[in-house]
């Protein structure tokens, strides 16, 4: 198998999740069947929506993550991970600037599963900056899937709950994050994807008013531990 690395810290609950995540998606029989994971947490990485928003003051977090890449390619790292969707905006800026390692496609990885779920108007819940620099918009356009985004008030109330509930470590109320997931269905959506891995801390159902809600985070987690060579449960199960 390969080994993992995590370029983690955006924010510490998701990634901390996510390498539950991995642990659990694994169908492992001893612990000899799990992979071999490096977690760089350093949440010390500039705030990506500022950045993609072009707030004044607001440093790039480009390099940061390149360091952290590069440190984990130098560990022996031959497959990436980045649990912060938000962070897919420069991408391709982490990719080039490696020797050997790849990095899993958290975006393109999600929006080609929901299309193996035969979604084919899926919602987007994710942060401003995410839906600025059309992360999941164009990803889940390449597999040739339509994009509904919450209405201004309710995406207010997203980042509201990303930010000031989530990663201020506040809890939030279970009818909020069913409002949120109200704001994109109404729209008749048959499939919301959690474009924000803040938002994979919280409790939502598997389906809403009878749509798949996928947590982008698990998806990432599952193609790892395929990537790596790993056995993989099977997550789709987990929608059906």
């Amino acid at each position: 198998m390969e080994k993992l690395g995590i370029i983690g810290g955006m924010g510490p609950a998701a990634t901390a999740r996510l390498l539950s995540r991995i642990v659990e998606l694994t169908a492992a029989d001893r612990d000899q069947d799990h992979l071999d994971v490096t977690v760089l947490n350093r949440p010390s990485v500039p705030d990506r929506t500022a950045f993609l928003l072009g707030r004044p003051d607001a440093p790039s977090f480009v390099p940061a993550l390149v360091d952290m890449a590069r440190d984990l390619e130098a560990l022996g790292c031959t497959v990436l991970a980045m649990p912060c969707n938000t962070a897919h905006a420069r991408v391709e800026e982490v990719r080039e600037r490696l020797a050997r390692a790849r990095i899993v496609d958290m975006p393109r990885e999600t929006a080609a599963f929901l299309h193996d779920l035969g979604c084919t108007n899926v919602g987007v819940l994710a942060t401003d900056g995410t839906l600025a620099a059309r992360v999941y918009q164009d990803a889940l356009a390449e597999e040739g899937l339509a994009v509904v985004v919450p209405p201004d008030e309710s995406q207010r109330e997203v980042m509201g709950i990303i930010y000031d509930g989530v990663k201020a470590g506040r809890p939030v109320p279970q009818e909020d994050v069913l409002g949120m997931l109200d704001a994109v269905a109404a729209a008749g959506c048959d499939g919301v994807v959690l474009g924000c891995t803040e938002l994979s801390v919280l409790s939502t159902p598997a389906r809403h008013r009878g749509a798949p809600v996928v947590d982008a985070l698990d998806v990432l987690a599952w193609r790892c531990v395929q990537e790596c060579g790993a056995p993989a449960c099977d997550l789709r199960a987990s929608y059906v």
